[in-house]
């Protein structure tokens, strides 16, 4: 990643990853590969337990799109673990 447009739009996808996730959510890093396929990864952890959701597509706008639809059911199973699992 070299551009500046590069790096405003990552900063864009980590933005919009926060809403996604909502609140109590920590971002702990993206990752983006350039070469086919597209492919944007996230870390997060939520009380303690962390995930990592990837989205992949032909171009950055596709691997995002695909990214946000995952980190919904991400964010949902995750969200579940933390209220089921013991606290130790």
């Amino acid at each position: 990643m070299g551009t500046d447009a590069d790096t405003r739009y990552l900063a864009r996808v980590h933005e919009d990853c926060e809403r996604v996730l909502g609140p109590g959510v920590e971002i702990l890093g993206i990752d983006w590969w350039q070469e086919a396929p597209v492919t944007l990864t996230i870390r997060y952890r939520l009380d303690g337990m962390d995930g990592e959701t990837t989205g992949e597509g032909d171009t950055v706008i596709a691997a995002h799109t695909d990214l946000r639809q995952r980190l919904v059911i991400d964010r949902v199973k995750l969200g579940f673990t933390v209220l089921t699992e013991p606290a130790f």
